[in-house]
Parts: structure tokens; sequence; C-alpha cells
């Protein structure tokens, strides 16, 4: 099993989701990047670089293994979107419901060349915890980041559940390869 990638963050936005994502990511030790035109006027965790622009308007070449997430509010979503993929994020997650997530995506399917970089996008963002606080709207957020880093593995469902299905293989013979969490 391949070791997870360590994404780098970025972050459009400077609102209470984006700023709660932040704690969550600084949390997981992830590098992150926020962009805004008033990112000045908040507290960002230690080691977060800042940078006082709609990226949008200035984009610059992102490194490898870049998870950008929009939370800005639906300014400039589409421009936000296509600009991120250009700039090679390897992710992009809208924070958006899911009526505004398609209308966004159709803006920017017509813009691109390559529609194909649509499959980069994560419209709605998050996996469904079933909260709509802005707590629980971050934490959906880098759930769905971690499983990405992770290549996709693990089931998502809760522990118990799949803790279960263990223990009736293991009483058939069955042999897991790792427990959640565990390295085989």
């Amino acid at each position: 099993m391949s070791e997870p990638v360590v994404p780098q963050v970025v972050i459009l936005g400077s609102r209470a989701v984006a700023r709660t994502l932040a704690a969550f990511v600084a949390a997981m030790g992830w590098p992150l990047t926020v962009w805004e035109r008033d990112v000045g006027e908040h507290a960002w965790p230690a080691g977060t670089r800042t940078v006082a622009r709609v990226f949008s308007e200035a984009p610059e070449p992102l490194p490898a293994h870049t998870f950008a997430v929009i939370a800005r509010g639906h300014e400039g979503d589409p421009e936000s979107v296509e600009a991120l993929l250009r700039a090679g994020a390897e992710r992009v997650f809208l924070v958006a419901s899911a009526r505004r997530a398609e209308g966004v995506l159709e803006q920017v399917a017509r813009r691109l060349e390559d529609s194909a970089l649509l499959a980069r996008v994560s419209a709605p963002a998050g996996l469904d915890l079933g909260g709509q606080e802005t707590a629980a709207i971050a934490l959906s957020l880098v759930a769905e980041m971690q499983w990405r880093a992770a290549g996709g593995l693990g089931e998502l469902r809760p522990l118990t559940e799949l803790r279960a299905a263990r223990l009736e293989r293991s009483r058939t013979g069955q042999r897991d390869l790792a427990c959640p969490g565990q390295r085989a």
C-alpha cells in the first residue's frame, strides 16, 4: 500500500468556513496558503502563507498535489474554478449547494477547451456527514481531502460497521491486510 500524499492546500476565501477549514488543515500538518483581498483582516494558523489578492485575477502555477478549496461565498466561483484548473490544481473543492455547483460547472465547461478537467472538481465538495454548521462543513471538506490524499482507500462507513464485518471474516478464516489507521 502506498503512503498517502501530503497535499498543499490553497483556500480561496476568508469567510467563516475558510477560517475554520484553515484550522483543520493546520491540525493535519498540511502546508496552507490563503488567497483573498481581505486576508490580512483575519487571524490564520501559524505558518499559513497569505496572499492579499483574488487568485483568478492573478493566478500563479500551483505545486504538485495541490488541493484547492473555493469558499468565497459564491463570489467569482466560475472564474476561480477555471483559474485553479489551469494553474494545475490536482483537485478543486467548491463549497456550494448542489444547484449552485451544477450552474458553476456548466459555466466552466463552456470556457474550457478540455472539459475532462472538470473530473478534478468536487462540487459540491465534502463528504456527507449530516451537518450544515460551519465546523461540520469544514470537517466534511478535510475528510474528503484526507480520503483523496490516501488514494481513495478506505470505506466511508462508521468503523463499528467495518469492525463487525472484519470480525465475521476472521471467524470464517479470511484475513484483513490492515486495520484502519495501521499499515499492513
